[in-house]
């Protein structure tokens, strides 16, 4: 039979460790693109952002649209127009 002051202990340190993690993840909800793709995103671009390596995140251009942020290789045939329609 577990002992009610061992209990108790256990589910603090789970409250804990789950407070932790959980208030770092709302915080830290995109980082950093560590891959990319070269495939064409097919729905309206909002924006963009050059990210430059610095491991683990790697070099990416990153395409802001309404459902959510992609990492790209900038050197994707398709980029280069993408961008130049911002400017």
């Amino acid at each position: 039979m577990v002992k009610s002051g061992s209990l108790f202990a256990l589910v603090t340190v789970v409250l804990v460790a789950v407070a932790v993690s959980g208030s770092d993840a709302v915080s830290k909800v995109f980082e950093c693109c560590e891959t990319v793709t070269n495939k064409k995103i097919i729905e309206p671009i909002l924006g963009y952002t050059i990210q430059h390596r610095n491991p683990p995140c790697v070099n990416a251009v990153i395409f802001q649209t309404q459902s959510g942020l992609y990492c790209i290789n900038g050197r994707a045939r398709w980029v280069r127009a993408t961008i130049a329609a911002f400017e």
